[in-house]
Formats: structure tokens, C-alpha cells, sequence
């Protein structure tokens, strides 16, 4: 596994993590300014972003997500996952881009939603 796609898997994980443990968590992957966006949102910052998150895991209770796929190249990546349900079966899937500090971690995060 490419240190890239343990990257998006430790960042996924972050997003069904224990809430006493999310922002540590998203600090390992993500700059204290990471720019996050989807369809239904923007945030800045990894406290905006952790707060997000919480609000994901309140309104989809034991759904986590999967990294699928990784592609990447000059400081940038593109991530296939797919939300899983309590059973673990598909709820939504999506791609995600991301755009990587000097150091690696995330600095600017755009979710996509593909259509059911």
C-alpha cells in the first residue's frame, strides 16, 4: 500500500472516529488550514472540518467509508470510496480530490458525490 493510500484510508477513519479522538486523528492527515468542500458544504480549518464530521457521524450512525482506489501525482490525488452502512453495505459512493502539503498531509480536500 502506497503511503498515499494509507493517507486517505487514516483520513476516512477519521470521519466514524470516537469523537474524543477525531481532531487528533485529522491532525495526522490534514495542515490546521485544510480548505474541505462537497456539494452541501465548506469548511475551513481542521476544527471546522472535525465539527463537520461530527455532524456526519450524528446523522449516519455506524456508517464509515472506503477507500476504493488512490491515483496520484505532483502533490495531488484523486480517491474512489464508498460510504458503507451499519451492515456494510453500499450507501453512496464518490471521489475525492485533494490537493498535499510539502509534508503530505491534506491541505485542500473536494468531495464529490456520484449519482445512485
Amino acid at each position: 500500500m502506497s503511503d498515499t493510500q494509507q493517507l486517505w484510508n487514516d483520513y476516512a477513519a477519521c470521519w466514524s472516529a470516537a469523537p474524543a479522538d477525531r481532531l487528533a486523528a485529522l491532525a495526522a492527515v490534514a495542515v490546521d488550514g485544510v480548505a474541505y468542500r462537497d456539494p452541501g458544504t465548506e469548511v475551513s480549518g481542521r476544527t471546522e472540518l472535525a465539527g463537520y464530521m461530527a455532524g456526519f457521524a450524528g446523522a449516519f450512525p455506524g456508517h464509515r467509508f472506503r477507500i476504493d482506489d488512490v491515483l496520484e501525482h505532483h502533490g495531488r490525488s484523486l480517491a474512489r470510496w464508498t460510504q458503507l452502512d451499519e451492515q456494510g453495505g453500499t450507501a453512496s459512493a464518490g471521489i475525492s480530490t485533494a490537493r498535499h502539503h510539502e509534508d503530505g498531509r491534506l491541505t485542500d480536500i473536494t468531495g464529490f458525490f456520484l449519482p445512485a
